[in-house]
């Protein structure tokens, strides 16, 4: 994976991921949260601002980073 944001095709459910909060009152202002991924949400291949997911949690938001344990 490049250092930018991993595309769609690179994620997979399950897979552990840092994301930007897109569903918070205070999205704006929130730190960026980790979890596994439930579900993918974005259709396109890239998306500008990165891939959208729905996380286990069911906090959505769109992908900064694939996290390696």
């Amino acid at each position: 994976m490049s250092a930018e944001r991993p595309t769609r095709e690179e994620l997979r459910r399950g897979m552990t991921v840092e994301i930007e909060q897109t569903n918070a009152e205070n999205a704006d202002e929130a730190e960026p949260l980790r979890g596994d991924i439930a579900k993918i949400l974005s259709e396109g291949e890239t998306e500008p601002g990165g891939v959208k997911v729905e996380l286990e949690s069911g906090i959505t938001g769109r992908v900064k980073s694939v996290v390696v344990e």
